[in-house]
């Protein structure tokens, strides 16, 4: 299985070093950094790096923010219509986001934002799956550390922010991983609400950069992606314990 991941991504790193001739399907085996310093090369490209880190950026911490508060209010608290209101928020999980491209590129445009980067933020800022992964997790973790906390006078603000999250920090990991790589990777929806070229995502800029009317420039294209998967490795790398243990948190019971 590891080799099945890890031979497209190494065919991409090593495809990008290769020279690409006319006629050669995979390049002449000559190694070139030519690919990369004709993406690095490009009009506004570090502006399209910087672009996609603020909509991930500012994407994720919406996402940890919502996520945990709806999350510990399911369940913790007592509120009206509280499985329905929880069925809703698993019935999104079932709707196609391609389905919304219309609905929410009228609703862009009504609110002033079409062609800002609150296109890209907005829609975003929370997702059923999170909400789900929070209330799950949330359940699973001991009451006692909350009902000391009242005791000691803390609000229910404080018992979320300073008792709730820290022992949330596997869940909030997986979060973080999940929400920016769907953001990161996003095309789509970048493409739609996004018209003007200075304020274009990473992925998109790619697909036009590299394209021109003869054709692809396969070997650009490949150093691109290649460029584009290093922020989210490195995430994955820095976060991987987290993942795994919020990944198997529950699975046993003690």
């Amino acid at each position: 299985m590891a080799i099945g991941y890890l031979y497209p991504w190494l065919y991409m790193v090593i495809r990008s070093f290769l020279r690409h001739e006319p006629g050669l399907s995979d390049g002449n085996g000559l190694f070139t950094l030519e690919n990369y310093k004709l993406i690095i090369s490009q009009a506004g490209f570090h502006n399209y790096i910087l672009n996609s880190f603020i909509v991930l950026t500012v994407v994720v911490i919406f996402n940890i923010i919502f996520s945990t508060m709806v999350g510990y209010a399911f369940a913790r608290y007592r509120i009206p219509f509280k499985k329905i209101l929880f069925l809703i928020v698993l019935a999104t999980l079932m709707i196609p986001k391609q389905t919304l491209m219309i609905p929410l590129l009228d609703l862009m445009v009504r609110l002033g934002i079409y062609n800002t980067l609150w296109a890209l933020i907005l829609p975003f800022c929370v997702d059923g799956f999170n909400v789900f992964l929070m209330k799950q997790y949330i359940e699973n973790l001991p009451r006692d550390l909350e009902e000391a906390a009242r005791a000691d006078g803390a609000g229910e603000w404080s018992i979320l922010w300073h008792v709730i999250t820290p022992l949330s920090r596997p869940a909030i990991s997986v979060i973080i991983i999940n929400t920016a790589i769907i953001n990161w990777n996003a095309f789509l929806f970048p493409l739609i609400f996004i018209d003007s070229a200075k304020l274009r995502t990473l992925p998109v800029a790619l697909s036009m950069l590299v394209q021109s009317q003869y054709g692809t420039n396969w070997g650009a294209l490949m150093a691109g992606a290649t460029v584009s998967s290093l922020p989210i490795i490195i995430m994955f790398w820095i976060f991987q314990k987290e993942i795994i243990e919020g990944i198997t948190s529950g699975a046993l019971k003690e």
